[in-house]
């Protein structure tokens, strides 16, 4: 579908222009304001992000319940009993951040009381109100884009998201340079938010003449929705619990040099992680459908090939690149004494990797309401992931942690989790697996080893980079573009040089022969079903 095409197009664009701005926005913010001013931000945004555990995935279980309707072809009433119940589900949740909020705020003197002075707890007081106003608002916008998304509008999320990205920027620019207060972040980024959140509503109830309201609300639908709410907060809980532990652990038995050091090689994991899931989402709808119209086993299993080809072509692409030039890039960003961050991504990004091949079934469990299993089982994965930090960083360092979440994805999100695929949801994990990697996985490594020792043995690290990068690239693009594609890909790949190129090259006779021969075919077709 082109609008999905183009969808997933401004969300890889979306994610490189988000990237790019945050590498930025966090070295100029630091340099213009300071390590104490800049310092405060951070520290209450951090104390803020446990509250996004509260989300419960409202925009994602709005996109799945209005996608089955219209897979079932239900009436505009039933959708708006839909619509009425998780609306009201996002604004009991906003009731309830509010309140959890007005106790953080009065927790905020004893939190910082050794670490902040009383005028620097104030200030941090006044930044807290502004971000709380930013995240309520935010779950409006999710809510909102779940609408968008059940409807194909594919490209609504990342089109806003691109213009949120570019006015915050150049906001926080130019207003950073003439006032050098950290508060200023907070309201640039409320008040976005905000509007954004206004613009939802407004775009949603015209162009698809919703009625977003609690006036429908149903009981039923409440029910059959909290087992899905559960699973998804359980996911929060999951995602905070990773991505903290690790930092968490080594910060109170290393100190925080190697803190620093770890959180340049989890960043990396995190543009990682934020590319390859990308396509879960937007095939979302998709998916449903075919649930819903009783596609099961391999049937099933071949309409998740296509995203999962994507994740393979992106999320290699990017690991194994990393793999090539890892180390050049992190000491021209970083410096060299950073390098142990490029084992630590790798560590976190080679199961990821495998785990996210199978992803989009995800979108099955979603339609089969099947979260709250895959939740319980990355519940009890992290809590062997938790206990294996603890020991193995005695061991081994940081390098510990990371061999320790890389254990814990294995088990629970490889093995674990593709078992039950099989079994129980009835997903041909292995043809699935097979599918995704074909043509693709083994030049991506082959492209991989090349690039690492062309440019191993060179002492200059910007030529190095140059030459390993260059060599990945011609390796691994060049072999899945000669004989990697399938018979979908290498039309879409031809129909798109023809676009790029059809006005500058004329038409060759035999081209010119095919054409005319299609068309005699659909004029016949056409003649023969007007003979019917």
């Amino acid at each position: 579908m082109k609008k999905r095409g183009l969808g997933i197009i401004l969300s890889y664009t979306n994610t490189f222009l988000s990237m790019f701005a945050g590498l930025f926005l966090s070295s100029f913010l630091l340099n213009q304001l300071g390590d104490t001013n800049y310092g405060i931000y951070q520290s209450i945004s951090s104390f803020v992000n446990y509250l996004v555990m509260l989300e419960f995935g409202t925009g994602t279980i709005m996109t799945r319940n209005l996608s089955a309707c219209k897979a079932r072809g239900e009436s505009k009433e039933q959708m708006q009993k839909h619509i009425s119940t998780i609306w009201t589900i996002t604004n009991i949740l906003a009731i309830v951040i509010a309140l959890v909020a007005v106790a953080f705020y009065f927790s905020l003197d004893f939190v910082y009381a050794k670490t902040m002075a009383p005028e620097q707890i104030q200030y941090g007081k006044q930044i807290f109100i502004f971000m709380i106003v930013m995240l309520v608002s935010t779950f409006y916008v999710q809510t909102l884009n779940g609408i968008m998304l059940a409807n194909e509008e594919y490209t609504y999320s990342s089109t806003t998201s691109i213009i949120k990205v570019t006015v915050r920027t150049i906001l926080l620019t130019t207003l950073i340079f003439n006032i050098k207060e950290a508060i200023i972040i907070a309201m640039v980024d409320a008040g976005i938010n905000v509007i954004l959140a206004v613009f939802g509503y407004i775009y949603a109830t015209k162009k698809f003449k919703v009625k977003i309201n609690f006036k429908a609300f149903d009981k039923e639908i409440l029910k059959s929705t909290l087992p899905m709410c559960l699973a998804l907060f359980l996911q929060a809980v999951i995602n905070q619990a990773n991505n903290n532990v690790d930092k968490f652990v080594l910060g109170i038995t290393i100190g925080p040099e190697v803190v620093s050091m770890y959180s340049v090689g989890l960043y990396i994991y995190s543009v990682f992680s934020s590319l390859v899931t990308i396509p879960i989402s937007l095939y979302s709808p998709q998916v449903t459908k075919d649930v819903v119209e009783g596609k099961e086993g391999m049937e099933l299993t071949k309409t998740l090939v296509k995203p999962s080809r994507l994740i393979v072509l992106v999320g290699g692409t990017v690991l194994f690149g990393f793999i090539s030039v890892g180390r050049q890039f992190i000491s021209l960003i970083y410096g060299s004494t950073y390098l142990e961050a490029y084992a630590i991504a790798i560590i976190l990004m080679a199961p990821m990797f495998l785990n996210m091949t199978a992803a989009p079934a995800i979108n099955v469990l979603d339609a089969k309401d099947k979260r709250l299993t895959r939740s319980l089982i990355l519940l009890g994965t992290t809590a062997v992931n938790i206990l294996m930090t603890v020991f193995f960083i005695d061991w081994w360092g940081p390098i510990g942690a990371a061999i320790a979440t890389c254990l814990a994805l294995v088990i629970g999100q490889i093995i674990i989790l593709n078992i039950y695929y099989q079994k129980v949801i009835g997903i041909k994990v292995l043809y699935l697996y097979y599918n995704a990697y074909k043509g693709i996985l083994v030049f991506q490594i082959l492209g991989a080893v090349a690039g690492f020792f062309a440019g191993y043995f060179i002492d200059n690290t910007v030529i190095s980079f140059l030459v390993a990068g260059f060599t990945y690239v011609f390796v691994s693009f060049g072999g899945i573009l000669l004989s990697g594609k399938n018979q979908v890909e290498r039309n879409a790949i031809k129909k798109l040089f023809k676009k790029i190129f059809g006005k500058f090259f004329k038409k060759t006779k035999t081209e010119k022969t095919v054409e005319n021969i299609n068309n005699t075919d659909n004029l016949e077709g056409e003649h023969n079903e007007g003979t019917k």
